[in-house]
């Protein structure tokens, strides 16, 4: 069973939050807005940005800043009121990609509270590239138009003292380019004599230093990656880890009640078996050598 849980990690985690036990929080439900070349109107980079600002107080330059998702957690707090959103969990000074994902599901579970149909598209609003955050934000400010009753709204008391970092994903930010032509300052004629003297004898001289600085700009550049990718790793095992475990709980739990009954799996806890070890494609049960194996050494 253990193994046939690991297989199917990736579906369980999404299956895991539909539970029809868990209470409503809202009693408002959303008008969801769809948008098409109809009612669609053209909000500009800067527009989306100033209305963000000034709405919720943040300090954001540019649309790629909306990558972390905050300030759409915070937008339906103040849409929807206190428990759509559990404001102490959103990462307002996220800088890293697991970060940005915590904060979206928490606005994807928001939606479905509020029964908001919009399938939010995360893997690609976490990288920060700019056409992607572009639309889902002009898709929002339409959203937010057709929900908002115009109450008032303490956004900084609602954060409740976090700080918000206006981050872009660095996957998205150019490195400079080589060779590129800088301006010069203007210089004395006098001055121009002399830098032309020093940089012929520069000229002259062997260049020793530059192969070291070289390649010790190009070890610092691959130790801040290497350190970002072991940090972004961690991140992932720890939520794997959380999650699995959660789930591994949720087996134990239906199976006690199989057993304590002495009859089949039968209503929610048959539906949550058959989604637990439902095979997915390209997997299959394995043999019962293998299965004996993994579970010992788990």
């Amino acid at each position: 069973h253990k193994t046939h849980l690991a297989q199917n990690f990736g579906r369980l985690v999404l299956a895991s939050t539909d539970f029809t036990h868990l209470p409503a929080i809202m009693s408002r439900t959303a008008v969801n807005v769809h948008a098409t070349s109809v009612n669609t109107t053209n909000i500009s980079r800067q527009d989306l940005v100033d209305w963000v600002n000034d709405t919720l107080g943040f300090t954001y330059t540019k649309v790629e800043n909306f990558c972390t998702g905050a300030a759409y957690c915070q937008f339906m707090d103040m849409l929807f009121g206190p428990g759509v959103v559990p404001m102490k969990k959103v990462k307002f000074d996220a800088k890293m990609d697991y970060a940005f994902i915590e904060n979206f599901k928490l606005l994807q579970n928001s939606f479905k509270k509020v029964k908001c149909d919009k399938m939010i598209p995360v893997e690609r609003l976490v990288k920060g590239r700019f056409q992607d955050n572009f639309e889902f934000g002009q898709w929002f400010r339409k959203f937010f138009d057709a929900n908002y009753d115009g109450r008032e709204y303490d956004a900084a008391g609602r954060r409740a003292g976090k700080k918000v970092v206006s981050h872009t994903n660095p996957t998205n930010s150019k490195a400079p380019v080589r060779g590129a032509p800088s301006a010069a300052p203007a210089r004395s004629p006098a001055r121009a004599d002399k830098s032309r003297t020093q940089a012929s004898a520069a000229r002259s001289a062997p260049a020793r230093n530059s192969p070291v600085k070289e390649n010790t700009a190009k070890v610092d550049a691959l130790t801040a990656e290497l350190e970002e990718l072991r940090l972004t790793v961690e991140g992932l095992e720890k939520e794997r880890d959380f999650y699995f475990g959660k789930l591994r709980e949720i087996e134990v739990v239906c199976q006690a009640e199989v057993d304590e009954s002495g009859e089949e799996a039968k209503g929610t806890v048959k539906r949550v078996f058959d989604i637990l070890y439902a095979l997915e494609d390209g997997f299959d049960y394995p043999e019962e050598g293998q299965a004996a194996d993994e579970e010992e050494s788990y």
